[in-house]
């Protein structure tokens, strides 16, 4: 009955706007979606791979997004988890080329998932800048571990070469020195299922409204019955195999695993990426990403000082879109049905 409450509770604070807001939401992400999935049909192939590049950052942007968003957790070594998984799924396919490509997934979100669970343990039973910097000491410790242990990460060298020529999908079904449309389409075939099944369990669940009860109000929440610890655990876990899944492909779609990869500026990186697109909405991040390769590219083209143009672009969106372009273009429509309304009346 508390927990029935609770979820009451908790969809009474988003407001009476639920349904109609949902209903955007909705229409939003199956725009996005389908944007995504037939943007190789019209785009050159330089930029297919750069979107192959987006989409997996802004998976691992929307996996940094389920702390921040939904637990008000901020982790500043999220990096750990999605390393990891590119060093154990390139790992695996050098030893095991021959299994299906979703086993090869599976196993490598799973362990990342355990991984998450026994640091979660640790995490999650701090909170602000107590949580902040022990993330980040996690993630100082598996940058160190990439780079010294040269036998297995190859250290700064990487891991590459373990790319089959032949990637296997099904026992009798398997992609014959793929493109990179192919691939693209690929790594979306796993991307969005993932990414949509977190997006469902999130905002259309109970569990949902008691991931955001404990974020709002974690002492009324424990009041009426939850588990606050377990509720933020078992959301860290999630954060953190949807890092494996974004990890897992990232080392697909590049066919190369580095100290990049789990390095502290790219858990900078997707903090950028996540506020740049929206943190507000859940596929905001996805948005970001795309945003944030497409600008880095130009950029950089244009100058080696690209860092700093786009750090005062990154300012600028702070200071007048505090809730990033997605909340941007969600305030200009509302003023748009509102001067309308008003035309009418």
């Amino acid at each position: 009955m508390s927990q029935t409450l609770l979820a009451r509770t908790t969809a009474a604070d988003r407001g009476p706007r639920l349904s109609s807001a949902k209903r955007a939401e909705t229409a939003a992400t199956v725009l996005l979606l389908a944007l995504l999935i037939v943007a190789p049909t019209f785009v050159s192939r330089s930029t297919v791979n750069d979107l192959g590049q987006a989409v997996c950052l802004g998976l691992f942007a929307i996996s940094f997004n389920l702390l921040f968003k939904y637990s008000g957790l901020l982790s500043f070594g999220h990096a750990a988890f999605f390393g990891f998984a590119a060093y154990a799924e390139a790992l695996l396919l050098q030893s095991w080329p021959g299994l299906p490509l979703p086993l090869l997934v599976v196993g490598t979100v799973l362990s990342t998932a355990i991984l998450g669970l026994l640091l979660g343990q640790v995490c999650v039973r701090r909170s602000g800048a107590y949580f902040s910097m022990t993330t980040l000491t996690i993630g100082a410790f598996f940058y160190a571990v990439a780079f010294k242990w040269q036998g297995v990460t190859g250290g700064t060298d990487g891991l590459d070469s373990f790319m089959p020529q032949n990637l296997l999908l099904l026992p009798r079904w398997s992609l014959d020195n793929p493109g990179t449309a192919q691939t693209y389409w690929l790594i979306l075939a796993i991307l969005i299922p993932a990414a949509l099944a977190a997006w469902a369990l999130l905002e259309w669940t109970p569990w949902g409204n008691a991931v955001v009860a404990v974020r709002s109000n974690e002492k009324r929440a424990a009041f009426l019955g939850y588990d606050t610890h377990g509720v933020k655990l078992a959301n860290f876990v999630l954060s953190a195999a949807l890092a494996g899944v974004a990890g897992a492909l990232w080392a697909i779609d590049n066919g190369f695993v580095s100290t990049d990869s789990v390095d502290l500026s790219f858990s900078t990186t997707v903090i950028i990426v996540a506020l740049l697109g929206g943190s507000g909405w859940f596929w905001g991040p996805m948005v970001g990403a795309v945003i944030y390769i497409a600008v880095s590219d130009r950029l950089s083209a244009l100058t080696p000082h690209w860092q700093i143009f786009l750090g005062l672009a990154f300012v600028g969106i702070v200071l007048f879109a505090p809730r990033g372009l997605a909340g941007l273009v969600q305030s200009i429509w509302q003023r748009v049905l509102t001067r309308r309304g008003r035309q009418n009346v």
